[in-house]
């Protein structure tokens, strides 16, 4: 070989253009300014709050002292009230409440709730669906443009006294042993939090996600029979990937078909994939769920196989067998891999860093937290965790009453959730009884609707910066999907609805999934199949088209 021909071996050099690099630069352009996504059409200038009074004067934060937040998180409140008519009271539930600028919010509030039992729901405000953001392997907070707040009035609550940064009385955790102890301590805190902020004869609205599936339609339930709508107006629910029910239906019946059909991801041999679904067979996992998913139900669901019987532990098995091949594999989220993110919260990453923040006597102070030593999942002797809930799963008994009563109750699952399956919510539906008739009538897979969520621009900076990739990047921050992201199946006022892409936590994983289903709950949609614009979007643009590149 020539030197000159091995030199232009070596430097890859053909009679064809040279190879470009990846990184290719930029078309040289102006850089878009996109209009803020979420300000309510009729939001209008700071004005006079009319929050602020000589009751609620001692809970305004400063929202432009936040630490570490280099912006203003808007006007807000937070501190504790007593669940009781005595306002010393020590044990007592800590708030932080967001009245929002939306005019169409002026005749209702929604509360969110984490569940555990006994997390903290900092972790819903945190990293899901509160106006700042500091989610798992970011650098710092970012404002949130699917911010709840900028629908409606939101309050963040800790519950039940003992959990995050709720005070209680020395002995007082262990007595809280039903879902009736629950809802009677939050009822006696929301009637403080209703005359404290001159809010009676609202609409009140219940969101949460996981054990707060069954915290919440207890607490709607009893709410409701006290008849009173100057505190208890309950008006409609929304519970994502909820604990509804016994685990040997939620987890256990459902395993291996979710296994099976999320193969792919959990990349398991097949070896361990026949053992398994041999297990599953002889356990009756697979004839149960072939009964139980029947439109209409034949008959009121028997009650699922006994996963404590020799070989019927299949979960836990599953779990272990994707461990070895993904030490970083989330039951709360299939898809994710190594490396673990580190974590503000600390949960429920197992990645390294700062995990403390709302630990901080910084923090604490300018949110009128008590000192505390905060963990967001924490009180071990809550009687609801030792010995456990004496209630009775929500939907054996407190689901049906509400949705008969509001007409209005949304259950939403993320299909990348393996701690709480969707078709175990399915299931326990197909068992409830409501407005006449047992469970869903036709199927919300064959028969139901696509959800759509709209589009916004957002996404085509995402295609700018993959389709060009030039250095440095500019930061992505709405990072939405949008589109067709599941199906939505409706009957007698109960919604069923499903989220392709997310978790165990919706807000997190599909923030504009979760934002139009309270759009829907709310009443601002007439449905989730609706083609349309976010009901607060602004800017030069349509949510029923994607955006160009």
């Amino acid at each position: 070989m020539h030197l000159s021909v091995f030199v232009a071996a070596l430097c890859g050099i053909t009679s064809v253009a040279a190879l470009q690099s990846p990184h290719r630069r930029a078309p040289v352009k102006p850089k878009r300014a996109l209009p803020v996504q979420h300000e309510a059409k009729n939001a209008h200038q700071k004005r006079q709050s009319s929050y602020l009074t000589s009751k609620s004067a001692k809970f305004a934060v400063n929202g432009s002292a936040i630490p570490e937040v280099d912006f203003d998180i808007g006007e807000s409140y937070a501190g504790t009230l007593s669940i009781s008519s005595n306002a010393t009271d020590t044990n007592a539930l800590w708030f932080w409440f967001f009245p929002s600028e939306n005019a169409d919010a002026g005749d209702e509030i929604v509360i969110w709730l984490n569940g555990g039992p006994g997390c903290s729901s900092l972790d819903g405000l945190l990293q899901e669906n509160g106006p700042f953001l500091w989610q798992s392997g970011t650098y710092s907070p970012i404002k949130n443009s699917y911010a709840w707040t900028n629908l409606t009035n939101m309050v963040w609550v800790d519950q039940p006294i003992g959990t995050g940064f709720s005070p209680a009385a020395p002995g007082a955790p262990p007595k809280i042993k039903n879902e009736k102890d629950v809802a009677e301590d939050f009822m006696g805190f929301w009637k403080n939090f209703m005359e404290t902020f001159d809010l009676t004869g609202r609409k009140v609205y219940i969101t949460g996600e996981s054990y707060a599936g069954q915290y919440i339609p207890y607490i709607a339930y009893y709410m409701l029979e006290t008849n009173n709508t100057d505190y208890y107006n309950v008006s409609g629910i929304q519970i994502n990937d909820p604990s509804i029910n016994y685990d040997d239906t939620l987890i256990y019946a459902p395993a291996v078909t979710h296994l099976n059909a999320y193969s792919n991801i959990f990349g398991l041999n097949q070896t361990f994939m026949t053992s398994i679904n041999e297990r599953a067979e002889k356990c009756g996992y697979f004839q149960f769920m072939d009964y139980a998913l029947s439109f209409p139900p034949p008959t009121k669901i028997p009650t699922a196989p006994n996963s404590s019987a020799p070989g019927c532990d299949v979960w836990d098995d599953i779990i272990a067998a994707a461990v070895y091949v993904n030490p970083c594999f989330n039951i709360y989220h299939l898809i994710d891999y190594c490396p673990y993110l580190w974590d503000q919260l600390g949960f429920p990453s197992l990645g390294w860093g700062p995990n403390d923040y709302f630990n901080r006597t910084d923090v604490q102070a300018a949110i009128h937290a008590p000192a505390t030593d905060y963990t967001i999942c924490g009180d071990e002797t809550l009687g609801l965790i030792d010995p456990g809930d004496e209630s009775i799963p929500s939907s054996l008994f407190a689901i049906a009453p509400v949705i008969e009563k509001t007409n209005n109750v949304i259950i939403g699952h993320g299909w990348l959730d393996f701690l709480l399956l969707a078709n175990g919510t399915l299931i326990s539906i197909q068992n409830m009884t409501w407005n006449g008739l047992q469970g869903f009538q036709t199927s919300p897979y064959a028969d139901g609707d696509n959800f759509f969520v709209p589009y916004h621009p957002g996404l085509a900076e995402v295609l700018y910066e993959i389709d060009y990739q030039p250095i440095p990047p500019t930061p992505a921050e709405n990072v939405a999907g949008a589109g067709l992201l599941g199906t939505t199946h409706t009957e007698r006022g109960l919604t069923f609805v499903t989220v392709n892409h997310a978790g165990h936590e919706i807000p997190q994983y599909v923030p504009g999934a979760a934002y139009r289903q309270l759009e829907f709950l709310l009443g601002r949609i007439p449905s989730l199949t609706v083609r349309g614009d976010f009901t607060t979007q602004s800017g030069n643009y349509t949510g029923t088209t994607p955006p160009s590149r």
